[in-house]
Formats: structure tokens, sequence, C-alpha cells
């Protein structure tokens, strides 16, 4: 009877319908509304759960504080034990940039910068839209979830056909209105030579209150919003050296739109010195277009890149590896696309170039899947261009022939070593003699320091105030004379240091001048 009984039990149990479980939100709408503080986010749900996740992990919500009773926030998750369909999150501006991590809110004068991706809810359609005040705006109007959303006063937003450039009140004038001007005569230079208006209309955030550490960073998101944020009170008075790079950074960013955004680079892991070459060096043509560069400076920068893909790819037959990473696929993609612009440039009588090359594949790759690699663009230059000196020419030959090629391009070089490239080739070649492992060194003004664990009598990192009793930092060629005499009688190479020591490291090879272009003569970059 007893296990009749049990069993009866069990098959009651057995048939016994589950509970009814309740279907998760479909939609969440969130609205944003600034704050002294920062800003104030209220998530509606259209139904109620007790637990949500965010989608993006690479966002700083460290100031992120729910305000709603009975709900926590914790590892990126909002829980509760009863159902809620409704909560709101305080949230503070960011105390620090953190590399290769959005920040969730950050200031722009009197305005806040929300990163949109981060209120994005795993899994649910996540909408955003802003309460403004009345002399406030919340920029972009369609879509600011995509990337990065302006919320703050309507008066430091400067709007055209073709973007919106936001600054806020305490930037320098003269920083905003560089930023502004190269931003958006960019965007009206990209969108008519490339002959393809963008889907939306693009937006720079410039701020000058960045939390650090960062002296100056920036970034793109969806949505085609660039921000731009500056750090310390340097920028209240930059230098012009300093604006140069800011200049070239927002025109590169800009150009991706179209390059990066509307058209995608599917050998963008592979072979970024296409993408990133491309956008690099239309910054360099529409800088000197706008002024922003004269001739001078730019032929300056084309041999800075140059001299860079030089180092980079060496005598060594083509290794795709070395435009992979570090500066190599922007100084290697910057003279690739120099030589395809003039290239097309003298074949067509100037009716061709950079511009008609970049308007082809885009549109070629929007016409097709949406994407174009190196494959559409090696079609594009021909099996004849000076660019695949790059790839194809044996290493030993492959700078010498890309020199002749360029002479008939109209471009004459020189051999113009600064005094810092004749500083590094005197160091390096002794430290090379002297060293059984890898060595650097630390050119800090003042404190020039050898970095290497075995390198012989140089050890020990030492700081050097004088090499052959001349100081490298001031005097390249003197130092880089003295050195390649000692080197060439195999006598010692006599070092002086900070701590008062002198130290002699061997020199048995002779020390040849380094090869560093100058781009004397070339046709004009805009």
């Amino acid at each position: 009877m007893l296990r009749a009984l049990s069993l009866a039990t069990v098959l009651v149990l057995a048939g016994a319908p589950a509970a009814a479980q309740t279907p998760p939100p479909s939609r969440i709408d969130v609205v944003a509304r600034g704050t002294a503080e920062g800003v104030v986010v209220r998530f509606e749900l259209d139904r109620p759960s007790t637990r949500l996740a965010f989608a993006r992990p690479s966002v700083i919500r460290d100031a992120w504080r729910i305000l709603t009773p009975g709900l926590t926030l914790a590892d990126g998750t909002i829980s509760a034990e009863a159902p809620f369909d409704h909560f709101e999150i305080a949230i503070s501006p960011d105390v620090a940039e953190v590399d290769r991590t959005y920040m969730g809110l950050s200031r722009i004068g009197e305005g806040r910068v929300l990163y949109g991706p981060g209120l994005m809810i795993e899994g649910i359609e996540t909408r955003l839209t802003f309460a403004t005040a009345p002399d406030e705006i919340g920029l972009p109007v369609e879509n600011p979830i995509q990337g990065y959303a302006y919320l703050g006063p309507h008066s430091a937003v400067t709007e055209t056909t073709h973007g919106v450039a936001v600054a806020g009140a305490n930037m320098p004038t003269a920083l905003a209105q560089r930023l502004e001007t190269g931003f958006l005569r960019a965007l009206d230079a990209y969108g008519t030579r490339l002959d393809r208006p963008l889907p939306y209309r693009p937006m720079l955030l410039a701020s000058i209150d960045s939390p650090g550490p960062a002296y100056f960073r920036g970034d793109v998101t969806d949505g085609g919003v660039i921000s731009v944020r500056f750090h310390g009170d340097d920028w209240l008075a930059p230098r012009p050296s300093e604006m140069t790079g800011v200049d070239l950074f927002v025109l590169h960013e800009a150009f991706h739109l179209w390059n990066g955004h509307l058209a995608d680079p599917t050998d963008g892991d592979t072979a970024p010195w296409l993408h990133e070459g491309g956008a690099e060096y239309a910054a360099l043509k529409t800088a000197t277009a706008l002024e922003l560069l004269d001739a001078d400076q730019g032929r300056e920068q084309l041999a800075r890149r140059l001299n860079g893909c030089r180092r980079a790819l060496g005598v060594r037959d083509f290794d795709a590896t070395r435009l992979q990473s570090g500066n190599g696929p922007y100084n290697c993609g910057v003279v690739i696309q120099w030589l395809a612009d003039l290239e097309r440039r003298q074949a067509s009588g100037g009716t061709q170039d950079f511009y008609t090359l970049w308007r082809d594949l885009i549109t070629q790759a929007l016409a097709a899947d949406g994407g174009y690699g190196v494959a559409q663009f090696r079609a594009a230059i021909g099996a004849d261009s000076a660019v695949n000196v790059l790839f194809d020419t044996p290493g030993a030959q492959r700078w010498s022939v890309l020199e002749t090629r360029l002479a008939a391009l109209g471009v004459t070089l020189e051999n113009r070593p600064s005094d810092t490239d004749l500083m590094s080739s005197a160091l390096f070649h002794v430290a090379a003699r002297n060293c059984k492992s890898s060595y650097g060194f630390y050119n800090n003004p003042g404190a020039l320091k050898l970095e290497g664990a075995d390198c012989g009598p140089l050890s020990g990192e030492p700081v050097i105030d004088s090499v052959e009793g001349i100081d490298p930092q001031s005097d390249g060629r003197g130092l880089f004379e003295a050195v390649r005499a000692r080197c060439a009688a195999n006598r010692t190479v006599r070092y002086a240091t900070r701590d008062g020591r002198v130290l002699e490291a061997v020199c048995d090879a002779p020390l040849v001048e380094p090869r560093v272009w100058a781009v004397v003569q070339a046709p004009p970059l805009d």
C-alpha cells in the first residue's frame, strides 16, 4: 500500500501544469535628462522583468547609481527580487579615461556627452530620447543610442547642411573655430569629390574637459559621431605643432565615415594599410587644400611617411605582417595612396586622382555586398603601378626602384638626415655592437637613457651626458662624425654618464650615414 500510494502521488505531481512564465520585455524606452551632476536616465519597459543585462561590456560604469528602490546594479546587470517595469540611473562624468573602454559620460563645457550604446539592454530593442530644458538640445535626433550623443546648450552647436560641430563654451575660440572649420569643410570636400552623400549628418564633439590621463584622445562611433577630447591647461593656448596633429586627426576620422563606415574594409585586420592609408592621405590632401598645411609642411609629412615605411619594410622581401600593426600601416598606407594619386593625375592630365579612385571603390562596394579589399584596390591601380614595387620587388632593390619610379612622377628625393636621425644612427650602431639582447633609448629632454639588460660595458641603463665629449641631444651631426671616426679606427667609443662614470664601448664596424629622404620637389598635394 505504501508503494502504490507513493506511485500515485508521483503520477499526480508529474501531471501538474508548469507555472506560466512571464515573457521578457520586447522594448525599452530610455529618456535622458541633464542634471547639475550629470544625467538621469529613466528606463521604461513594455513588460516587467526581474533581471536585465547591459549589452556592451566595454563601458565605464563606475559613476552609475541606481535611484529606484529595490533594484541593484552590479557587473553590468540590473536585478530585483520583485518584477519591475521602470527604473532610473544617475550617471556622473567619469573621473578618468581607460584605454579601449568607452566613457559612459563626459563633460563638454556646460553640456554632456553620453555613450548611447552603453545604455543598450542585451537582446531587447532599446530606444533613447532626450528630455531637454528650453535652452538645451539633444543630438543626434535620429538613433542617438547608436553612438556618442550630445545633451547641452544649443549655443554650443554649429550646424550646416553637411554636418554638426559642437564645442564647449570653455574651449578657446581659435581652437573651436579651427576644429569646426576643418571638420565641416572636410565633409563638404569629401562628399563632393567622392560624389557620395552620407545617410546621416556627421557630428564632431570637441571638449577640453577630458579627465585624462591622455593629453589628447579621439574616436568615432556609429551614426557618424566623432569625439575629440583634450586634457590639461596647455590646450587653452595650444602650440601650432600640436594643432597640426589635431587637424590631421579630425580630417582622417572624417574620411573614415566613407571608407570605414559607409563602405566596409573587408581586409581591415589583415591589410589595415588600405583603409588607414586612405584616411591618412585624404587628411594630408584636405589639410593642404584648406591651408592648414603649406606646401613645405605637406612635403615634410610625405617624407616622414616615406621614411617610416622604409623603416617598417627594410630591405627584406615583402611580409604582410609588418603592415598589420604599429605605424607601418599608416606610413606605408600614405605612400601607397600618394603613388596611386600621382599616377592617376599624370596619366589623365589631372581629370583622375585619389578621390576618383576611392569614389569608384566605394561605389563598386555599395553596388555589391558593401565591402572592398586589397584585390579590388590592386585591380583598380593596375599591374604596372609603382605601388606594386613595395609588394613585389625584392627587398634589396625595392627602394632604389621606388626612387626611380617617383622621379618619373615628378618627385625629387635627397638624403637629408636630421640631427635626431644622425644621433639615433650613431647610438644604435654602437649599441648593436655591444648588446646581446634587446635595447633602446629614452630620449627625454636632458636625460638620454640607454635601456638594455645585456649590453656589456653599457649595461645598467646609464643616463648619458655626453659621447666623445659631445651632448648627443644638442649636436647630432657632431656626435655622428665623432663616432664614425672612432669606429673607422676600430677604437672604443667613450660615454660620460650622469653618475660620473666613463664607459668605453666596442665599435668594430664602420658607421654609415643613414638614408633619410627629404622630398625637395613634388606635384602639389591638393
